[in-house]
């Protein structure tokens, strides 16, 4: 079963306020858009990496169904997130499809996509010969990924790992829209 592991524990502050709970078109939550991406795109679970000055706020407002582990520490950056989410999922999760919170618009059908490539390999989205999210990084690698230093960020496992990742083409040019200010905000929900 695939887990999609949803990194909010950011601070936001070029955003002023915590992107999980921004509000996107249809009304819903970033972080419940994301975790109704993931369902419908066939992931098992929903795992939100919150973190202060926010976590409290973005726990409360959780999707049904979806869990929550914490990143005391998330000032060290994306990957701490995403090591602290590895090491929560459940045994048995064969597979993170690692979703950075401020990419909220990609479609079930990018992520039945994602999911349905080559089994055990990391998986990148592509749109225009750019890669984006979300990733997906088997169980396997789960060890690499926690290895990694947080400073180096998850670049390094793609490099380490380059003939294990497959760089999948979409359609959807949403694994492309990051969101980390007022103006993208704007920009991407006219």
């Amino acid at each position: 079963m695939i887990w999609a592991l949803v990194l909010a524990a950011g601070a936001s502050t070029r955003m002023g306020e915590p992107k999980a709970l921004l509000r996107g078109r249809d009304g819903g939550s970033f972080v419940q858009n994301i975790a109704d991406a993931a369902r419908a795109g066939g992931c098992g679970g929903v795992l939100v990496v919150v973190g202060p000055p926010h976590g409290d706020a973005i726990r409360r407002a959780l999707p049904p169904g979806a869990s929550a582990a914490v990143n005391a520490r998330p000032e060290r950056g994306m990957l701490s997130s995403v090591q602290v989410g590895v090491a929560a999922l459940p045994a048995t999760a064969t597979a993170a499809l690692v979703w950075p919170v401020d990419v909220p618009l990609v479609e079930a059908a990018t992520v039945r996509a994602i999911l349905a490539a080559a089994p055990g390999k990391i998986i990148v989205p592509v749109h225009n010969k750019r890669g984006g999210h979300p990733l997906r990084i088997p169980r396997r690698l789960f060890g690499a990924v926690a290895a990694l230093d947080p400073e180096v960020g998850l670049r390094a496992l793609l490099t380490q790992h380059a003939a294990e990742v497959e760089r999948l083409g979409v359609a959807d040019r949403h694994v492309l829209v990051d969101v980390d200010t007022r103006e993208d905000y704007i920009r991407s929900y006219r």
